[in-house]
């Protein structure tokens, strides 16, 4: 052998070799290489290549590009034609192609494949591909673990309805987690990096990082609940903290806002039942006290009477239980109706009503109840002031705001004014009495609450009234000092249209009086009804009583009275279905509803069957002979 084939044979011998620790080397991480020759398109493979990347095992071979297809991944074959077919028509034929194959039993190997052209014709154009493939099997696989780890987390925190913040120890907010299409009270891009302290109040900033620094230290959850303002108003929220990174926290934020709310509603539930229950013992309290106390008197004196003999006596007596009577009258209304305004029962009968003669007739009951030394001052427009109210409603509050008048007044003036201010009417009701003290002004419309527990009362009447006003549109409005008296003013709306009027006092001032006794026809069921009555009546009146609405329309017809006093519930035919018959036959006799039923709903059936007026059960027998005498 020539020293020129001797020098050729050591130097292929040193290639080989070197080849051998370059294969060696990449076979230890798992690299084998392959040829591809673009003029014929024959692929080299060795059986190392199959070792190397650990095809063998998995029953994995083949001989070109054609047969690896049959190894490939269904979805990978495509991607990877494509990406092959680019790089042979590329310059370079520089590529990097990823690809999975799949053994004979099912197990996934991921290939890597690093095209580089080394071998170029005479024109310059590569002719060889070499190929580097690398099992990438475990980098794929955790990539593909972090992604589906990365999917899950983006999933689970799509569906938490809370928020997440990430805070380090300084509570610098580091990071903001969020659902899609749940908004913040602050944006997202101007929470990241900033301090938590331009976020919150310094008592939660506080709050915050003594719960941050301790769950670094132990390690432990830790859970705090905390205000938000901003200018929307408040918002509650709970933060769940737990150990993240070195020095940073996790912080699972909620919404409790609503949790906040109804645990609110209940502890003022629970308030208003304790106080509910509270009322009801006040009240059954003051029942007791209030009903016991006239009713002591009413069956006193009535059995004194019995014994007594002096006519003086008597008279005082008598007087004393109907004053006693009175009152138990007056609580058994107030009671009767806030059992009413309770249900959302109590009704409005609102008509046109002239209040220059409402104030005239208030001030005739009042006057003669009048302690000594009290003055009572009447003031009022000389003309007619017409407004659309309930008559009746009106009345019952001002008959309340005169008597606690009279009640703590023992010397000087109670005044009743009624004067217009622009849209409004204003009945004031002002006295020179006791007063009340700034303390307890504000309590005198809570039920049940009395200004002074030894006066007679049962704390309900100014309730009722500034309900009653109320539902009639109006206001009321107090002002009083200790030792100087108090003013009670009711507003009602007032508009100035006085083209319409009452009816009902037309049809009093077209009656025509006759001479003699006036007859009178009482249409009662009730015996006892009846004879009270007639033992009020007779000596002024001629009676005739008829027990039900058939007979009150035939004793019309016979005996032609001058007046009618109609109970309306009697039995063959109720007193609304005889109204409507014997106005048939005269539609100027007085007709004058009595009943223990005065509803709204009834009382105003009666006056559209005919009546001319509807008085309530139980009532003074002096209210009754006011009305008689102002029709007859």
């Amino acid at each position: 052998m020539t020293n020129v084939e001797n020098s050729l044979f050591e130097d292929f011998a040193k290639l080989q070799e070197e080849y051998l620790k370059i294969t060696s080397v990449l076979a230890g991480h798992k690299i084998a290489m392959w040829e591809y020759d673009i003029p014929t398109g024959k692929c080299s493979f060795t059986d190392e290549y199959f070792h190397i990347l650990g095809l063998k095992d998995a029953g994995i071979s083949f001989m070109d590009i054609d047969d690896f297809y049959r190894f490939a991944a269904p979805e990978d074959i495509l991607p990877y034609r494509i990406a092959f077919e680019k790089m042979l028509e590329s310059d370079t034929k520089t590529s990097q192609i990823i690809v999975r194959c799949i053994g004979v039993h099912g197990e996934v190997i991921w290939l890597e494949d690093n095209f580089i052209s080394y071998q170029k014709n005479s024109e310059g154009h590569p002719t060889k591909i070499i190929a580097y493939t690398a099992n990438v099997t475990s980098r794929c696989e955790k990539e593909l673990q972090i992604r589906h780890l990365e999917e899950r987390n983006r999933k689970v925190i799509e569906a938490l309805p809370e928020f997440i913040f990430i805070f380090d120890d300084n509570f610098f907010i580091r990071d903001v987690l969020i659902a899609p299409g749940i908004e913040l009270l602050h944006p997202v891009e101007v929470l990241k990096g900033i301090d938590g302290r331009s976020v919150y109040s310094p008592e939660v900033s506080d709050l915050f990082i003594r719960t941050i620094h301790d769950c670094l230290k132990d390690g432990q959850l830790k859970e705090i609940e905390y205000p938000l303002d901003v200018e929307s108003g408040r918002y509650y929220f709970q933060a769940r903290i737990a150990p993240f990174e070195s020095n940073k926290v996790l912080a699972l934020i909620h919404d409790i806002g609503e949790r906040v709310r109804r645990s609110r509603e209940l502890v003022e539930a629970k308030q208003r039942a304790e106080e509910a229950d509270r009322m009801k013992s006040v009240f059954l309290a003051n029942m007791s006290h209030e009903i016991r106390t006239p009713l002591n008197a009413i069956v006193g004196f009535s059995e004194i009477i019995a014994l007594t003999e002096d006519e003086k006596e008597k008279e005082e007596y008598l007087h004393i239980i109907q004053q006693n009577s009175n009152l138990l009258l007056q609580l058994i209304n107030d009671i009767l109706d806030l059992s009413r305004i309770e249900s959302g029962k109590s009704e409005m009968c609102c008509q046109l009503t002239e209040m220059s003669s409402l104030v005239d007739e208030v001030e005739k009951v009042h006057r003669i109840k009048m302690k000594d030394g009290v003055e009572l001052i009447v003031s009022r427009p000389d003309n007619e002031i017409w407004i659309s109210t309930d008559r009746n409603r009106v009345t019952q509050v001002l008959f309340n705001f005169l008597s606690n008048a009279i009640k703590n007044t023992k010397k000087g003036s109670i005044s009743l004014r009624l004067v217009i201010e622009g849209e409004w009417i204003k009945l004031s009701v002002e006295d020179t009495g006791c007063g009340i003290s700034k303390e307890k002004l504000p309590l005198i419309f809570n039920r049940f609450e009395k200004i002074n527990d030894f006066v007679q009362g049962t704390g309900l009447g100014l309730p009722i009234c500034k309900s009653i006003v109320e539902r009639l549109g109006g206001r009321i409005e107090v002002e009083s000092k200790p030792g100087e008296g108090s003013t009670f003013d009711l507003y009602l709306p007032y508009r100035q249209d006085q083209s319409e009027k009452s009816g009902k006092y037309n049809t009093m001032n077209n009656i025509v009086h006759k001479g003699g006794r006036k007859k009178i026809l009482v249409a009662e069921d009730v015996e006892a009804s009846y004879l009270q009555i007639s033992a009020f009546l007779r000596k002024e009146y001629t009676l005739l009583w008829v027990s039900n609405g058939e007979e009150a329309v035939n004793s019309f017809l016979r005996e032609k009275p001058d007046m009618v006093l109609m109970d309306i519930r009697m039995p063959v035919m109720n007193g609304i279905q005889a109204t409507a018959k014997i106005r048939t036959y005269s539609d100027s006799v007085p007709i004058i509803a009595v009943t223990a039923y005065a509803c709204c709903k009834e009382s105003e059936q009666a006056l559209q069957a005919g009546c001319n007026e509807v008085i309530a059960k139980p009532y003074p027998l002096e209210k009754l002979k006011e009305v008689i005498e102002a029709y007859l």
